[in-house]
């Protein structure tokens, strides 16, 4: 495993998959730039408890225990950091969520499946998040097919990614992540607030934001 990141030396994946590039396939599983979730931090005030639905080599998790917030991080799978086997839509991820904030306000931050990151949304509030805070590629929110979706889930607020955000599969080594630098979209955060009412607010955040 010399040729894979550091956080990843070790790590095995499911019994499901015979590497961890399939795993990392199977579950799109990419990580977000450390500078994207210190600067989403510094421009949004999160809820005291925080929970990370997919939190893969803990780069969200990390950005929100440093900024002073109560994070319970889980997965569906192991990455050498959280509580894994977690499935979001399954009853011992509520059971756990419910357990950990105890009637109290939670906040959702997330970069979840692109493929379901609509169906992570919906199940956030229907575990009474009060605020949700995803990352995805501004992709997400051109789509003709989930036009419906965005008109009935409008965010309250939307951070352009200023400088580029560039993501990466978690079980790319370093050298494959040199070469796919050309390889760069754009992404953003999208913000959710239960009962919010309004226009939607537009910003940016930057790198030298949150350092």
């Amino acid at each position: 495993m010399t040729s894979l990141f550091p956080h990843l030396e070790g790590v095995i994946p499911d019994s499901r998959f015979g590497t961890l590039a399939e795993q990392a396939a199977a579950a799109e599983a990419w990580e977000t730039p450390r500078w994207a979730a210190r600067a989403i931090l510094e421009a949004e005030l999160l809820t005291r408890c925080v929970v990370d639905p997919c939190c893969g080599t803990g780069i969200l998790s990390e950005a929100a225990v440093s900024a002073g917030y109560h994070v319970m991080p889980i997965d569906l799978y192991y990455w050498g950091y959280g509580a894994p086997g977690f499935d979001w839509f399954g009853d011992q991820a509520a059971e756990s969520v419910g357990a950990f904030v105890a009637d109290r306000p939670f906040t959702v931050f997330m970069n979840p499946p692109f493929s379901r990151a609509t169906e992570f949304v919906d199940r956030a509030f229907d575990l009474g998040a009060r605020k949700i805070v995803c990352f995805q590629r501004q992709a997400w929110r051109e789509s003709r097919d989930r036009r419906q979706w965005w008109e009935a889930h409008p965010p309250a607020r939307t951070w352009v990614c200023g400088d580029r955000a560039v993501p990466y599969l978690l079980h790319l080594s370093a050298e494959e992540r040199k070469a796919m630098n050309g390889m760069q979209t754009a992404h953003a955060w999208y913000v959710w607030e239960r009962h919010h009412k309004g226009a939607e607010i537009g910003g940016a955040i930057w790198k030298d934001m949150g350092r």
